[in-house]
């Protein structure tokens, strides 16, 4: 009578499938926000300001804020660059970007020697390729207007979302994931695996400087570092930066966040205001369905040389007023604040 040998190593492949897999899934609950809340409430009076296809980004300068307008849910024949007075009035679209311009992220850079203002915008074309769009701020008679400046591709631009410009025709750019395989790119999109990374142009190249990252979403230039803000790992990693090569550092510092960072801006006083979402369950439903409504947060954090120490929340709503914060910016006694998910661009008096 011939004895069957145990299957060991076949029962031993299972329970590792079985460990993976729901470590996965807790994985996912934590990093999507599954069980969050966001406490309402604010310090000021708020009020619509504006109305616009989708918010983006916004990047104050000066006496004017530069929103980066474009709903999430698709092209809009509006999408574009606008400006808007501090002083009062509405935004008014700047002319001067290509026909098919969808920009999301960008960032702004004043030369030093000219005092020239130039803006970085990535642009998500309708064929779904991706571009970075530089532009000179132009003053002609009291209008500003957009003089197209070049046009960046390449293949590493898998999945950009924000722009930190260091200076003329030199940036680094978020890529929230870096797969083009649809399996993959989903179990990143989820925050299952990591696959966000950050690239940094030289003038002539792209080279990845940084890696392994969970839905990078957003970028800060402070001095000599770099905030990297994840959706994914609701969280703000610092790099310290090589100024000449744009090369990072192995060294990096987090601190973990309530909620998942989309875009950041820094404040008057050298503080970071991070625009996020507590339960991304809830902004995808948003974000598929006009009817749906999803939770806005804003964070105040504070630095110490450049790197993020703690947090407090200056803004919180159900989504009543604000669907689906993108981003703060503080300019004045104001906060104004966006969304690609809304039409309303609100501000917030300050105390």
């Amino acid at each position: 009578m011939k004895l069957s040998r145990p299957r060991r190593p076949g029962r031993a492949l299972a329970a590792l499938a079985v460990v993976a897999a729901i470590s996965a899934l807790v994985r996912g609950v934590w990093v999507n926000g599954v069980f969050s809340k966001v406490e309402s409430g604010t310090s000021g009076t708020c009020q619509t300001v504006a109305n616009l296809p989708g918010v983006q980004d916004m990047e104050a300068a000066a006496d004017r804020l530069f929103l980066s307008a474009g709903s999430a849910r698709g092209p809009d024949a509006r999408d574009g660059i606008y400006v808007l007075p501090l002083s009062g009035g509405s935004p008014v679209k700047l002319t001067g970007s290509p026909k098919d311009f969808h920009p999301r992220g960008i960032g702004l850079y004043r030369t030093p020697d000219t005092g020239v203002l130039l803006l970085y915008a990535v642009n998500h074309r309708t064929s779904g390729r991706f571009s970075i769009d530089s532009f000179e701020i132009k003053d002609t008679g009291g209008n500003a207007a957009l003089v197209a400046q070049g046009t960046i591709g390449g293949g590493l631009l898998i999945n950009p979302q924000d722009v930190a410009v260091a200076g003329p025709n030199q940036f680094f750019v978020a890529n929230g994931t870096a797969s083009t395989n649809p399996l993959i790119h989903g179990l990143q999109t989820y925050g299952i695996i990591p696959g966000g990374n950050v690239l940094y142009f030289n003038g002539t190249t792209f080279n990845q400087v940084a890696d392994g990252l969970f839905g990078t979403r957003s970028l800060l230039l402070t001095g000599d570092h770099l905030i990297v803000g994840g959706l994914l790992s609701r969280s703000l990693t610092t790099y310290t930066r090589i100024p000449f090569t744009g090369q990072l550092t192995d060294e990096e510092e987090t601190l973990n966040l309530s909620t998942g960072p989309e875009k950041l801006s820094l404040d008057a006083q050298g503080q970071v205001l991070a625009a996020g979402h507590a339960n991304l369950l809830e902004w995808r439903a948003a974000a598929a369905d006009h009817g749906k409504r999803a939770a806005s947060q804003i964070l105040r954090v504070s630095l110490i040389n450049g790197v993020p120490q703690s947090k407090t929340q200056v803004y919180g709503d159900d989504g009543s007023q604000l669907a689906g914060a993108s981003v703060a910016v503080a300019a004045g006694n104001r906060l104004f604040m966006g969304s690609s998910l809304d039409t309303k661009l609100i501000a917030c008096s300050q105390k």
